[in-house]
Formats: structure tokens, C-alpha cells, sequence
């Protein structure tokens, strides 16, 4: 590529010409979201296969694991992202020298290449290229261009806040019907992308749509917007969300009153009667999640169905035993108090976790457990970190 081809080139890949800094912030985006569908697949595997806390410091290990149609579609995919990212970086490069530097440009690629692929590497190899790959992107935003730094300013390339924060109702008041996307996407991972893309798209849908001509007027109005939907979104949005939560909580503790106030004084009343609103709400999740349990002195078994152990996801099963563990303390503190009405023992959850397990309903295998490493506990403060976060195990469900 000679010098006199470096003209601006802003297609999503091409590696002739340059491209400047709101195209190529543009096309990343863009990119980021192909990214995000790509690795769905993968993303989605690797939550229902981690067995412990462990198991999320050596991704590597659960991708070598993987069906081979899964590896084959995220290789594939991780390399056309790639492909995609460095021919951007690469005419960004040519942008900022001002010429061609192929071994310097290859150079500076192959950080983004690496990167790409680090989902197969260590940890700390993923940590490592994470870094270099946001300084490579700081480098690339932040450094002006010799080729396009000396155009004359566009204010259509600046961003807009008001798309940004206010989407689709932006759209509506500057006649712009894209950002009437956010409706479909605003719950997906792809949401806050294209509110990306909205933000970096808005001055030249508004000032095309509404077909303006004062330039001073146009950017007063975008100001307008952008001030409103920041406050709308930052500040009113917030508040009346902690309003209508908080009157929630005030209207259940009034209901709590009201049905303590009513419940029958009757000794012989049955003991659902009295069970305290605390103790019926954690009564109905345990229902809600679990088949049966059984609180016996040495072990709390609690049984799933099969099928819902296979659809949780690691924090979903986390949550499953801590849940079982807060039930049997509960459990355990009445059966103590009926015992020694005037005596004293308080069961945690944390007493109770080493002893709870989950089992499946229909084949009695063990699925769930909370082990300890006490030796590693003891040995120094790092072993027991990793001890804790390898304390929750989890086992596939045998077919």
C-alpha cells in the first residue's frame, strides 16, 4: 500500500486507507457486540459446567472439555472478530504515523490477535494480555491522527449523551427511529452496545432527520436533551425506583402487622398460625426449590429433581445450599429450644453449611456440598482463600 492510498477508509473491515477516532470507536462497538453473540454459546456452557468457585480461575480447562461443535463455532467466531479488530487497528495505526509501518503495525496487532484467543490460556496469561489490550485501545482512542487530526471539526461526529441515555425517547422527539431497538434490546447483553451506538450515531441522525440549519441552534437543543435524559436516568430514575421498593417493604410490614394483629390467640391454634412471616417466606422458597429434606444429628439432606439441578448455573446451586444450610439452622434452633426450653444454642448457617447436601430426588446421588480443606485453612493466608472458594462442589447428574 503505497502513501498516497492512505485515504479515509470507515467500513467495518478493510485494510487500506485510515480511519479516525469516532469511526473506529464506531466499528469497535460494532465489533464488541459480534463478539458478545459469538461467545454466548460458550458463555453459557461455562456457567452450567463450573462444579466450584475454583473452577472460574481455569476457564481453560472447561473449553478443552467442550463438545467439539462448540470449540469449532467459538475458534471460528474468535477468529473473524479478530480479523475484524485488527483491521481496524491496523488502519488507525496508518492514521496515527501517518504512513505505513507494517512491523510495527503487525507488532502492535498481533497484542489484540493474542488477546482474542485468551480464553485458553492461565489466568494470569488472561489477566496480562486484558491489560495490554485496554492500554493498545487507550493508545488507539485517546492519540490524535496525523491524516485525520488536520480535518476541519464535524460536530456531527461528537457524541451525543442525550442518545446515550434516552434511546428511544430521544429518537422520538429527533425523529430517528433506530434507537426504537433499545425496546427489543435493553434486557439482552447487547443493550448498553447499542446505547453505545446510539450515543455515537445521534448527532448525525438528528441533525439529517430534522433537517437543521443553524449549527448553534442544533447543538443548544442536544445539549438540552443530553442534560434531561442524564438527570432522568442518573438521578429521577434511581430515586422513584428506592420509592416504590421502600413502599413495598412499608406495605409488607403492615401487612406482617395486620395478620400478626388477627392471628387467633388460642393455644391449641395450629402451629402454622404462629409461625412468624420470616419463617413462611423461607418455607415457600425451600418448597419452591427443593423436593423434601431431611434434618437428621449428623447431616441436613435436601433433594432436587434432576432437571432443575441441570439448568442452574454455578450461583444458581450456590445459592440452592446456602438456602438448605439457612433452613436446617432454622430447624435445628427449634428442635433445640423444644428440647431445653431454657437453654441457649444459636445454628448459623455457616454451622450448618459442612453438613448439608443436595441430592437428586429421583436416584439419591449426590449433587452438592460444602468441603472444606482444613489443612489448607491452616496453612498459610493464600491457601485459605482458594480453600473457601473451592468449598462449594458440584457434580454433574448421571444419566
Amino acid at each position: 500500500m503505497e502513501d498516497n492510498k492512505l485515504e479515509i477508509n470507515e467500513k467495518l473491515f478493510s485494510f487500506e486507507g485510515v480511519i479516525g477516532r469516532h469511526a473506529f470507536l464506531l466499528n469497535m462497538v460494532i465489533i464488541c457486540a459480534i463478539s458478545t453473540v459469538v461467545m454466548f454459546p460458550y458463555s453459557t456452557y461455562t456457567y452450567s459446567h463450573i462444579k466450584e468457585f475454583g473452577d472460574f480461575f481455569n476457564i481453560s480447562k472447561i473449553f478443552y472439555d467442550a463438545p467439539l461443535l462448540l470449540k469449532l463455532w467459538i475458534l471460528t467466531g474468535t477468529a473473524f472478530v479478530s480479523v475484524l479488530s485488527i483491521s481496524n487497528i491496523y488502519r488507525r495505526l496508518n492514521d496515527m504515523f501517518g504512513e505505513v509501518r507494517k512491523h510495527t503495525n503487525l507488532a502492535l496487532c498481533s497484542i489484540s490477535a493474542i488477546g482474542a484467543f485468551s480464553f485458553l490460556y492461565p489466568l494470569i496469561y488472561i489477566i496480562l494480555f486484558l491489560c495490554l489490550s485496554l492500554i493498545l485501545f487507550a493508545y488507539l482512542f485517546f492519540q490524535k491522527g496525523k491524516i485525520t487530526g488536520v480535518l476541519p471539526y464535524d460536530y456531527k461526529k461528537e457524541f451525543n449523551w442525550g442518545a446515550f441515555f434516552g434511546t428511544w425517547i430521544w429518537g422520538l422527539f429527533n425523529k430517528s427511529y433506530i434507537p426504537l431497538f433499545e425496546l427489543l434490546l435493553w434486557l439482552t447483553p447487547l443493550g448498553f452496545y447499542f446505547q453505545m451506538y446510539c450515543g455515537l450515531k445521534g448527532n448525525e441522525w438528528a441533525y439529517k432527520n430534522k433537517g437543521c440549519t443553524d449549527v448553534d441552534e442544533f447543538n443548544k437543543s442536544q445539549r438540552t436533551h443530553a442534560t434531561v435524559f442524564s438527570i432522568l436516568s442518573l438521578v429521577i430514575l434511581p430515586v422513584v425506583y428506592f420509592i416504590v421498593i421502600f413502599a413495598l417493604i412499608i406495605a409488607l410490614v403492615f401487612a406482617v402487622a395486620a395478620d400478626s394483629k388477627n392471628a387467633p390467640a388460642d393455644p391449641a391454634a395450629p402451629a402454622q398460625n404462629k409461625t412468624s412471616f420470616v419463617e413462611s417466606f423461607l418455607d415457600g422458597i425451600v418448597s419452591l426449590y427443593f423436593e423434601r429434606y431431611e434434618i437428621t444429628e449428623n447431616e441436613n439432606k435436601f433433594y432436587v429433581l434432576n432437571s432443575d439441578w441441570k439448568s442452574s448455573d454455578f450461583k444458581d446451586k450456590k445459592d440452592m445450599l446456602d438456602l438448605a444450610a439457612s433452613k436446617a439452622s432454622e430447624v435445628r434452633n427449634k428442635q433445640f429450644k423444644a428440647k431445653h426450653p431454657n437453654g441457649y444454642n444459636y445454628f448459623t448457617k455457616t454451622d450448618e453449611l459442612p453438613r448439608t447436601k443436595i441430592y437428586s430426588a429421583e436416584t439419591d446421588q449426590l449433587l452438592g456440598e460444602f468441603n472444606m480443606d482444613e489443612e489448607a485453612m491452616n496453612r498459610s493466608f493464600k491457601d485459605a482463600i482458594g480453600a473457601i472458594f473451592k468449598a462449594y462442589r458440584f457434580y454433574n447428574v448421571e444419566e
